[in-house]
């Protein structure tokens, strides 16, 4: 069965007009008995009740609202404050803006809780993920940071789900055929994030293309507004939005859940715990490829790390918990070197719970990278003294994630020209030593 969230990208806060596109598709779900969850950026929560629109506010009374950051578009955006070298800087940046956003929302919708943060556009920053991990947020939709066939991946601390099928322009002409093709399509998947802005039902454009294309254009309040789309769009538009729903339903492959849903599934999840014996097959695992464990357990390769350095100090199990990857680029060896278990003994030092794993690690009088630590601890574990150190990556592969591996956000999107992507991109693939998937889940492979 094919997990379907509805999922809105609600963000339109220059235009009380088409704050109506809200109002259409939220008593458009209500009806049809389904519960959308809408991403909400902080500033329009806040127009909402400036505009005086209590209407939409009590369409929404029904749906999830979550966050779609504090101001999308708004310069400097998030990708754009957080490219720093100083991690701790920008997160505490990000933390303030985005509590800010989510006091907005929380206050217009009398909410206590959001369950999802959904980035604008392609602003995948991995400061915001571990930020919006630190604020309580268990789930980063609309990422990267997850595999095509829509399992979920855990990346920075959160649980990632990818959005898969936007909706606002293929219900402008589908026929119900079309549609049908489309769900045979879905139903291949573990999970589909089916995906829409309503600012775009109403509006010929996005309002930010006019208004915050690399700079903000215009004085904040004296906004620009596309021009509205003909009624006979909107209206076929929401017919149709109403058969897709109506189709899914009555469809026993689907069934309609909400991120609120997702985060309760995964926390029933339980604990994870590595016992010691568990070494001989995190040995096994790691002769075939540097990737994640999914089964029996779910295990990062910072898990893994973590774990080993508990065993390595005496401990006889590891409670796993927050991870972190690199701030750096992974330090590799040139040729073989010899290590032994007394020296990576003392070197667990270095390994610290909370904090960044090293990008080298200095053993005996030795400089290795934090996979040739790994690796040589669990021989260490398994009762070898002395362990020969050969070269190899230092990451694990992320052709299963094609857009992290390939992320470079430098010219894209609403970007200013002179945002550098300085540190994101690279920083974003250094942070794979935290991925990993659910047990649950189908099986992630190492392409």
């Amino acid at each position: 069965m094919t997990d379907i969230i509805f999922s809105f990208d609600t963000e339109d806060f220059t235009s009380s007009r088409a704050a109506d596109g809200i109002l259409y598709e939220a008593k458009l779900f209500k009806e049809e008995g389904v519960r959308g969850c809408f991403q909400v950026v902080g500033l329009l929560a806040k127009q909402l009740k400036a505009w005086g629109r209590q209407d939409v506010i009590e369409a929404l009374s029904h749906h999830e609202i979550d966050t779609h950051t504090y101001g999308h578009t708004l310069h400097p955006m998030i990708n754009e404050y957080t490219d720093i070298e100083d991690f701790y800087k920008a997160q505490d940046e990000l933390i303030r803006q985005e509590s800010l956003g989510i006091e907005y929302i929380k206050d217009t919708f009398g909410i206590d809780k959001v369950y999802s943060a959904c980035p604008p556009g392609n602003q995948k920053s991995y400061v915001a993920m571990y930020g919006y991990h630190k604020m309580g947020i268990p789930i980063y939709a609309d990422t990267f940071c997850d595999v095509k066939e829509g399992t979920g991946a855990f990346f920075c601390n959160m649980f990632h789900v990818y959005y898969y099928f936007g909706i606002e322009w293929f219900l402008r002409d589908a026929t119900e055929d079309d549609i049908k093709a489309k769900l045979d399509d879905l139903a291949k998947r573990e999970r589909a994030v089916i995906y829409t802005h309503p600012n775009m039902i109403i509006k010929s454009d996005f309002w930010d293309a006019v208004n915050y294309h690399k700079e903000n254009l215009v004085e904040f309040g004296k906004w620009i507004e596309p021009e509205d789309l003909p009624t006979e769009v909107t209206e076929t538009v929401l017919k149709n939005m109403r058969l897709l729903i109506r189709l899914i339903k009555s469809d026993p492959r689907f069934r309609i859940t909400t991120y609120k849903e997702l985060s309760e599934e995964l926390k029933a999840d339980g604990e994870r715990v590595v016992d010691i014996s568990f070494v001989k097959e995190m040995h096994s695992h790691l002769q075939k490829s540097l990737f994640p464990m999914q089964a029996p357990i779910s295990l990062s390769l910072s898990d893994m790390t973590l774990a080993c350095r508990d065993f390595l100090l005496g401990k006889k199990e590891h409670l796993c918990g927050d991870v972190y990857g690199f701030l750096d680029k992974p330090y590799e060896i040139k040729e073989k070197i010899i290590v032994t278990k007394d020296e990576l003994i003392k070197s667990c030092k270095e390994i610290k719970d909370g904090e960044f794993l090293p990008s080298q690690i200095k053993v005996g009088d030795n400089i290795i990278g934090p996979a040739d630590w790994l690796y040589a601890s669990i021989e260490a574990l398994l009762g070898k003294d002395e362990i020969e150190v050969l070269p190899k990556p230092q990451l694990p592969s992320l052709d299963c994630m094609p857009e992290v591996r390939d992320s470079d956000f430098k010219g894209t999107w609403q970007h200013s020209d002179s945002f550098e992507d300085k540190y994101l991109s690279d920083r974003l693939r250094y942070q794979s030593f935290t991925m990993r998937f659910r047990t649950k889940s189908r099986t992630v492979e190492n392409k």
